[in-house]
Parts: C-alpha cells; sequence; structure tokens
C-alpha cells in the first residue's frame, strides 16, 4: 500500500529528526566556506553541486534563509519522499531528472537563475550515475545563468559505504566529517556544444579535486592548512595534491 502524502511528509519528519540527531554526535570542519557562506548569508543566489552518494549531511552546509534554496529531485516515488525529507530542512525540490521530466525542470531552473533570489542545487551524476561523471545539464545552467557554482565534498573518518550504484554514505555516530568547498566557478555564456563540453570536463575534475582534498583530510593524510591552500583561488584546482598523498 503506498503512503499518503500526508503519511509521506510525515514520516520524513521522523527521518529529518534521526539525521539532526546523528549530526549531533558527529564533529564537523568546513574548510574553504568563508566566501560562500558570505553569499548566502547576504541571500546571492548561487550554484552548488556535490555528488550524489553525499548528500545525507549537506544541508548542514547551507547558510541561507529557509526555502531560498531548490534541487532537482526525481518524479519516482523515492524522490517524493527525498522532497518531503528536503522541504523539513528548508530546501525546495523542482521535480525532474535526466531520464523523466529534465526539460522541464531545466526550464524552472533557468527561471529560477535569472531572477537570482533562489540558490540552485545539483547531483551531477544522479539519479542513475554513472557515479562521478558529471551531465550536461550544469555545464549548460552555469554558462546560461551565470551565477557563481561552488562544488561541494563531505568525507567521514568512519561511515558505511552501501552497495548502491552511487556507494552512498553513512556516517557512524561520534565521527568526524570533513567538509570542502571550492572557490566560486564561472563559465562565459555559451551554446557551443564543444565549449560546453570543456565546461563540463572543468566542473568534473574540480568535483574530483574537492572529493580528494575531503578524503585525505578524513584518512589525515593532509593537515587544514594545506587543504586551505589548495581550496584557494589561483590554486584549485590546477595545483597537484602533495606527493606523499596516496588517495587510491
Amino acid at each position: 500500500m503506498k503512503l499518503s502524502e500526508k503519511a509521506l511528509f510525515l514520516a520524513a519528519f521522523f527521518v529529518s529528526m534521526i539525521v539532526r540527531g546523528l549530526r549531533c554526535t558527529v564533529r564537523c570542519r568546513f574548510v574553504g566556506f568563508r566566501e560562500y557562506r558570505k553569499r548566502l548569508k547576504n541571500r546571492e543566489a548561487v550554484l552548488i553541486a556535490f555528488w550524489h552518494n553525499q548528500g545525507l549531511f549537506m544541508p548542514f552546509a547551507y547558510y541561507g534563509p529557509w526555502g531560498k534554496i531548490r534541487i532537482i529531485v526525481s518524479q519516482s516515488r523515492d524522490g517524493e519522499l527525498i522532497a518531503s525529507l528536503l522541504w523539513w530542512f528548508g530546501i525546495l525540490s523542482v521535480r525532474g531528472s535526466s531520464s523523466r521530466g529534465g526539460s522541464e525542470a531545466l526550464r524552472e531552473l533557468l527561471k529560477l537563475a535569472s531572477e537570482g533570489t533562489t540558490s540552485l542545487v545539483f547531483t551531477p551524476d544522479g539519479p542513475k550515475g554513472p557515479i562521478y561523471k558529471v551531465k550536461e545539464g550544469l555545464a549548460y545552467l552555469a554558462s546560461r545563468s551565470g551565477r557563481p557554482l561552488y562544488l561541494l565534498s563531505v568525507s567521514y573518518t568512519r561511515a558505511k559505504y552501501f552497495k548502491s550504484w552511487d556507494q552512498f554514505r553513512l556516517p557512524f555516530p561520534f565521527c568526524r566529517a570533513y567538509f570542502t568547498c571550492s572557490p566560486p566557478l564561472s563559465f562565459p555564456r555559451t551554446r557551443n556544444p564543444e565549449e560546453l563540453e570543456i565546461f563540463r570536463r572543468s566542473i568534473e575534475q574540480g568535483m574530483n579535486r574537492v572529493n580528494e582534498i575531503a578524503s585525505a583530510l578524513s584518512h589525515q593524510q593532509i593537515t587544514l592548512p594545506e587543504s586551505e591552500y589548495l581550496l584557494s583561488p589561483g590554486v584549485f584546482p590546477e595545483d597537484p595534491l602533495p606527493t606523499h598523498l596516496n588517495l587510491t
């Protein structure tokens, strides 16, 4: 029997309380977030992207006003639960994906981006993968909107990795979480497919880099000052990671 909309909304509330309870046991460190926080607190609209498997704790990396942020959520039944859960964190949804309702969702996102009052969030390898591969929609929107794009990642000292396509991560209680944020990325306005593919690869490279830095922090392979340097403008993402790291 399918849950009614009201029951689904209530179930999402209890799940949100469980996630908040788990968050209370986890010590979080945030690296590279200074300008990102400033923009959100000033109610500036930005674009935000992180990999699909890191979504559980990402609501805690949002610093803007309630309801001034939206994310694409699939039109599946699972998507309904996710949309209801995100609502309890002040994150509203645009329903659609690369396979269902994608063009309608993209048009709505372009409209929201042009209004300049709502930040937009993407998991560019979702909803079904392949893992750690950016789809072209994010590059197109980043180019057309002119909004700064921030790339986020989170890694835990102890976590369960599920055997799903995205290797979804569930942190263990009393672990540490390291959040990383790139400098803002900007792309010139274009419709040229070759240029958009260059932008897509650049975003993918940047997302993999913030992921590597967060992972290195959680494995104590890199210090906080080193990570701040690697995430600073003019350095990110070109400079290689320190040679002593082994991230394979």
